[in-house]
């Protein structure tokens, strides 16, 4: 007979994501998949249930597993929708191929985790924090271009009343005064690193 010492290691994970699971049976397949794919064992479940009250709406998802549990719950209404989602076992696994299967399965712009080692005093083994930077920062950047384009085109419109946007995208045509029949080219945002 071995002595055999378990691990009890408690994965906490908070995502964003633009494609949530939203309904029972995606995500009872999901959760079967998942549970095959970190090499666990189900005992029960995975049981899913999808709960319709204004401002907690979501699905959640539960399991039993050989070594403990795996939980996931969605609130869909805000946008990016907001994942919680935690892993326990006294099996090994690693934090980063979860977070990145998360992100895959389910198109997340954020996602932070913390690692604990609940048999030590919930020692965060980690280091905590954890964002896939490069996809936030394509997000930003797009997301900046864009305000900044509206906000310089939305001024243009307010200190030029005189002006016509072309259809076929090649920017304003002033209406009256010296200037009528001029086209002005649409405003060029240079890319900005962060």
């Amino acid at each position: 007979m071995t002595d055999e010492v378990l691990v009890h290691k408690h994965l906490i994970v908070r995502a964003e994501a633009v494609s949530p699971p939203m309904d029972t049976n995606i995500l009872t397949e999901w959760l079967k998949d998942f549970i095959s794919f970190i090499n666990m064992k189900v005992l029960m479940g995975p049981y899913v249930i999808y709960h319709d009250v204004p401002g907690n709406r979501g699905i959640t998802g539960a399991a039993i597993i050989e070594t403990s549990h795996i939980v996931m719950h969605v609130w869909d209404e805000p946008n990016p929708a907001l994942i919680q989602f935690d892993v326990y076992s006294c099996g090994e696994f690693d934090p980063e191929t979860i977070c990145k299967k998360i992100q895959k399965d389910f198109n997340i712009v954020k996602i932070d985790y913390k690692f604990l080692d609940r048999e030590n005093g919930l020692k965060d083994v980690s280091g905590g924090y954890h964002v896939y930077k490069d996809r936030l920062k394509d997000l930003v950047v797009k997301n900046y271009e864009q305000k900044e384009k509206e906000s310089k085109e939305k001024l243009l419109l307010r200190t030029r009343k005189e002006v016509d946007i072309n259809k076929d995208g090649s920017g304003y045509t002033i209406k009256h005064g010296s200037n009528k029949g001029k086209v002005l080219a649409h405003i060029q945002i240079p890319t900005k690193s962060l």
